[in-house]
């Protein structure tokens, strides 16, 4: 008798287990993906977040329009924070159609970007006020890619890229991929090696008033 009893509860559980497994995979309820070189998350959504390239040598990287897993189909609607950050090979990376924001950190020290391939009509949001990882545009992009990376967009919306923000500060945006005419390599190192001086400028001024500021501060508290 006990033993037909541990058997039936043994039975129960088995039966439990499984239909929470079943109900977690029909509502979509995943927590990361690893397809290819990227890591996706996943939080009860019928999108996916780009999370992490795991390949941090890639040079061309291509974010695909949608993940399939288990027989259902997730776009990829976010590029995450700190998603390429320190691909400092990554020449140029296209995004998928589904991608409507680009959040905090995404594309930070990435030197090598040249060009960024947007597939969708309507501009991912740059600047943005997500409840976790808002950001403002040079938050989630170098503001030398401005004049180093030329954005590729679908033809007939380069007036809307030009006016987003973000994006409208970006020197150059066409809807076709760079030649080079559009791209001039040495042009662009003597633009960044001079962007870099004046950052170290601007790093030096900013410690030398906090010195100060540390100063006055010491001297007002005797």
């Amino acid at each position: 008798m006990k033993s037909h009893f541990k058997i039936l509860v043994g039975l129960v559980l088995l039966l439990v287990v499984a239909g929470v497994a079943v109900e977690g995979h029909a509502s979509g309820r995943i927590k990361r993906i690893t397809q290819g070189i990227f890591l996706y998350s996943n939080w009860d959504a019928p999108y996916l977040t780009l999370d992490t390239c795991l390949d941090m040598t890639i040079t061309h990287a291509v974010v695909p329009k949608e993940v399939t897993w288990y027989g259902r189909n997730y776009g990829i609607a976010e590029i995450g924070p700190g998603a390429f950050r320190g691909c400092r090979n990554l020449t140029v990376l296209e995004l998928g159609e589904g991608v409507t924001s680009i959040l905090k950190g995404s594309l930070l020290d990435c030197p090598n970007l040249r060009v960024i391939k947007l597939n969708n009509k309507v501009p991912p949001t740059l600047d943005n006020q997500h409840p976790f990882y808002g950001c403002s545009w040079y938050e989630a992009i170098e503001p030398y890619h401005t004049l180093t990376t030329v954005i590729v967009v679908p033809e007939g919306c380069e007036e809307a890229y030009r006016k987003a923000p973000g994006w409208k500060e970006f020197k150059v945006i066409q809807s076709h991929m760079p030649d080079a005419d559009d791209l001039n390599i040495d042009e662009i190192d003597i633009q960044i090696n001079n962007l870099e001086s004046q950052l170290e400028k601007v790093q030096q001024e900013e410690r030398r008033l906090q010195e100060e500021l540390d100063a006055l501060r010491k001297a007002k508290t005797k």
